[in-house]
């Protein structure tokens, strides 16, 4: 097929799509496919140089999305919120209140990415992209990625000019480590040694939390109905490092009807001072046990191992520590859910798993494919038995049995 082709069949196929739907109220599947169409076009039509001025405008714009503290949109919408400020920002008065000269010249950096919306000479519109920056809980994961992780990775060459290939391999040498005069310690101990910017942490990835799904990749109803009640009680599920319990709560919530106590003990594993801050009513019939996963997996026997957005935090050798831990707890018919992302085989439009995986080099962990997890599985005698991947694409529940 002609390049001439190809365009006008990939636009005639955006077409088709968008009289076939409802753009108002798309469903994510639906709206990945059609930025696909348009990203595919794009790349059709782009010139390499105008390509890669766009993206030096759009790591600028990140930037000062971020760094408009005093320059802030954000702080200038609360100290005057206003409908009509929020509709537009004229930049003159931005500048009498920001106190910062020549503002315009950053709003408009943002307006050239479509970040803000330019009305005319020293006025700008906001736009739901800018106003993504003010009202939406992601950006204290997207301010957490701008304070730890960029001016980390934007030293990565000089990180790789000073260690031995294989350092980065190590999480007491990661990156991140490196950056902060602190190798020897992980990410997690050079954030405990200073409480704020650990509270920082806390709060994105609370954020994050909230976007990864629990529920609907795995039938937890139906497997209850169908575990063998016949022999000595055993526990029903082990949460491994399942920080405040928040899985095993939405868990119990799937199990509505389901006489839950009666299926087996439900544990909670996680350090202690983690459990030491979580009250006892805010896990009504879980059982909390202090754990270090490095270690033997001390409850044998569990139908249900949980281990949710864990391994990625590690390189191929613990995790495959972590992993054997829990094998050698396995009975025959014991599972081992593992909720992670995983990669598609194809590089694709959502781009968030892409951002993740460079954030988990930073601090020494990694996101994988399909193969990978295979892999990590099979070197502790486990096998994958099916990978269940949301609507999303990205995250997934890996159900793994002995082999």
């Amino acid at each position: 097929m002609s390049a001439k082709s190809r365009l006008i069949a990939d636009i005639e196929s955006l077409l088709a799509a968008a009289n076939s739907s409802d753009v108002d109220d798309l469903d994510y599947a639906t709206r990945v496919a059609m930025l696909g169409k348009v990203e595919s076009i794009q790349h059709q039509l782009d010139d390499p140089v105008l390509a890669m001025y766009r993206h030096l405008s759009n790591v600028r714009a990140y930037n000062l999305s971020y760094n408009l503290n005093g320059i802030q949109i954000n702080l200038v919408i609360q100290a005057n919120q206003t409908a009509a400020l929020r509709t537009c920002v004229n930049c003159g008065y931005l500048v009498r209140v920001a106190l910062i000269d020549n503002l315009g010249r950053l709003m408009r950096q943002l307006s050239s990415t479509g970040i803000l919306r330019s009305l005319g000479e020293n006025e700008y519109a906001h736009t739901k992209f800018s106003l993504a920056y003010i009202d939406r809980s992601e950006v204290d994961f997207f301010n957490l990625v701008m304070d730890e992780i960029a001016p980390v990775a934007y030293r990565l060459p000089e990180y790789i000019a000073a260690h031995e290939p294989d350092a980065i391999l190590d999480a007491y040498q990661s990156p991140f480590s490196w950056a902060n005069e602190r190798e020897g310690k992980n990410f997690y101990e050079v954030l405990l040694e200073q409480p704020d910017r650990l509270a920082k942490f806390n709060s994105g990835m609370m954020t994050q939390e909230a976007q990864n799904r629990i529920l609907g990749l795995f039938p937890f109803t139906n497997f209850a109905e169908n575990i063998d009640k016949n022999g000595p009680l055993r526990p029903f599920i082990v949460d491994v490092a399942g920080g405040r319990g928040q899985s095993l709560v939405a868990i119990k919530g799937e199990l509505d009807g389901v006489d839950t106590q009666n299926l087996g003990r439900w544990i909670l594993q996680e350090r202690q001072g983690v459990l030491d801050s979580i009250p006892d009513d805010e896990l009504p019939g879980i059982e909390k046990m202090a754990i270090d996963f490095f270690e033997p997996q001390p409850l044998k026997g569990a139908h249900i191992y949980y281990l949710r957005r864990i391994l990625h935090n590690w390189h191929d050798e613990p995790a495959k520590l972590i992993l054997k831990n829990i094998a050698d707890a396995m009975l025959p018919d014991s599972i081992l859910l593992i909720g992670e992302m995983v990669f598609p085989e194809q590089a694709g439009v959502n781009k968030y798993i892409y951002m993740m995986d460079i954030c988990m080099l930073i601090i020494g962990g990694k996101e994988r494919t399909g193969n990978d997890f295979s892999r990590l599985l099979d070197a502790v005698g486990l096998r994958l038995v099916k990978v269940s991947v949301s609507d999303a694409g990205d995250q997934a529940v890996i159900e793994c049995r002995l082999k």
